[in-house]
């Protein structure tokens, strides 16, 4: 059960350690090659050092999963500073004065520029913003046109046009990256319980299939709690549907409190519920016994006081799912058919 990408936040968190990782290399190696003392070389070499720092920073956060949007937002303001600067600096520094070396290595990064902004922002948001900076762009270069150099103009031109396609290419990567939303929505509805947001049984099977493979390949083992409200249906039939829809959202909002972060829980079904743990099947047991107590003396609402039923196994080799799922359901009808509000190990 090893890390995937199964949102858009994950893949913009890969994608974001990637061009971190990238452009903190590039920066380094601008500041390993030989500058002039001038004031514009030393600015520039001031400004990586600070990006390179920034950038570093990013990455930590980026890891620990901190003030994600708030980095998303500074560092698009600081690559559109910087881009136009260095633009400005093309324009007015070497292009108008006919120096050689106006089209340099900076340049060759704007198309980062506008896959920031379109993985940033929203579509619209995206194109209006990567509009404006290219008029803006356009505002700086054009009124001097005809003060470059031949070859000056035949560069800029280009330039300005592999802009528009960088643009145009982002646009469609935009909506692709809106389709890999919509299907990521769809796999989170096919996967989960809508009453309570937890996993689904579908879920829940899949997990237990990947946990199955895992103990087998690795020689491990792991533990599996099944539980279910007693007496439920009178829930229902005594307070009305809605009621048993509330108990058993708080149901899982406290079995979800009692588990660790390292456990899955999931709907198997009515007021069916499987716990998977990592945990050998003492310590699983006790959790069970921790789970039960907090059930008992917790109140949900209008229904009051209620109970639990429980049945702990453990993964043995040779199991399968379906095999574990059959002997935890026994230990559950068993600790139901010895007066409820019980545990049966198995």
């Amino acid at each position: 059960m090893g890390r995937k990408i199964e949102t858009l936040e994950d893949f913009k968190r890969i994608l974001y350690l990637w061009i971190s990782l990238l452009l903190i290399a590039a920066l380094a190696i601008y500041n390993l090659v030989p500058h002039t003392g001038t004031r514009t070389a030393l600015f520039y070499l001031a400004t990586t050092r600070i990006l390179i720092a920034w950038n570093a920073l990013f990455l930590i956060c980026m890891v620990f999963k901190r003030y994600f949007r708030l980095f998303d937002y500074v560092n698009l303001v600081i690559l559109t500073v910087y881009y136009l600067a260095i633009v400005m600096d093309c324009v007015f520094q070497y292009m108008v004065p006919g120096k050689e070396g106006a089209i340099g290595i900076s340049i060759i990064w704007s198309p980062l520029l506008f896959l920031y902004i379109f993985i940033t922002l929203k579509k619209r948001n995206g194109i209006i913003y990567s509009l404006a900076l290219f008029v803006t762009t356009l505002l700086i270069g054009m009124p001097r046109f005809r003060h470059f150099s031949f070859d000056y103009k035949i560069s800029m031109l280009i330039f300005y046009l592999a802009n528009l396609v960088y643009i145009a290419i982002f646009c469609i990567s935009h909506y692709l990256l809106k389709v890999f939303r919509e299907l990521e929505e769809e796999k989170k509805k096919a996967y989960s319980d809508m009453l309570t947001g937890i996993a689904n049984r579908r879920q829940v099977q899949a997990w237990l299939d990947a946990a199955v493979k895992h103990a087998d390949k690795t020689g491990t083992s792991f533990s599996v709690i099944f539980f279910d409200i007693d007496y439920f249906k009178q829930v229902n039939d005594q307070f009305g549907h809605q009621t048993g829809d509330e108990v058993l959202k708080e149901f899982v909002r406290l079995s979800s409190r009692v588990i660790s972060a390292n456990d899955y829980i999931g709907r198997w079904g009515g007021e069916e519920f499987i716990i998977i743990t990592k945990d050998e099947l003492p310590q699983a047991e006790e959790l069970a016994e921790y789970l039960k107590a907090s059930i008992s003396r917790h109140s949900f609402g209008h229904a009051g006081k209620l109970s639990a039923s429980f049945g702990v196994t453990a993964y043995t080799p040779g199991d399968t799912a379906e095999t574990i799922v059959r002997r935890v359901d026994e230990g559950l009808y068993k600790s139901k058919g010895q007066g409820r509000n019980r545990i049966t190990v198995l």
